[in-house]
């Protein structure tokens, strides 16, 4: 198989897999409205799994292009050029819809960073409500020696 033919097929696999960590962040936007942690850990899982996947394919991309470019000197222009008109179309075809889901990928990851950073506000905010509403009581006991009900879910006494 021709090095083009590699290439094309290494690129064609990434973008596989970026289609999917795509469909995964997606997801991964209702689960943090959610507030689901636990399927949160699961997509995080199976995102560290594709990542590898993506970092041996990188690295073939890598060993491929250095067979083809021994120089280091060639351009993505240059390749298209030096291959069949068919390949380089593909070559063409694959640019553009990886850059599209990367662009796709990098919104939907920002507004998933937006969103665990509002929800860690809340967090935040809420203990600290609860700490504040805490350090205004006096103790355990009660003015008459009984001791105090707590309706509270934290207990800074524990």
């Amino acid at each position: 198989m021709a090095n083009s033919q590699k290439l094309l097929d290494v690129l064609r696999g990434e973008t596989e897999i970026y289609k999917v960590l795509l469909d995964l962040a997606i997801k991964k936007t209702d689960i943090i409205i959610a507030g689901k942690v636990k399927e949160l850990d699961e997509i995080v899982q199976i995102e560290k799994q594709l990542i590898k996947k993506l970092m041996e394919l990188e690295e073939q991309r890598e060993d491929i292009l250095e067979k083809i470019d021994i120089e280091g000197k060639m351009t993505m222009t240059d390749l298209i050029e030096s291959i069949s008109s068919e390949e380089a179309e593909n070559l063409k075809d694959i640019k553009y819809n990886l850059t599209n889901i990367l662009k796709e990928l990098e919104e939907r990851n920002k507004l998933n960073v937006a969103l665990i950073e509002q929800a860690l506000e809340y967090i935040n905010y809420s203990i600290q409500t609860i700490s504040s509403a805490l350090e205004s009581d006096d103790g355990v006991y009660e003015n008459n020696g009984n001791i105090k009900r707590y309706t509270s879910l934290i207990d800074k006494k524990a």
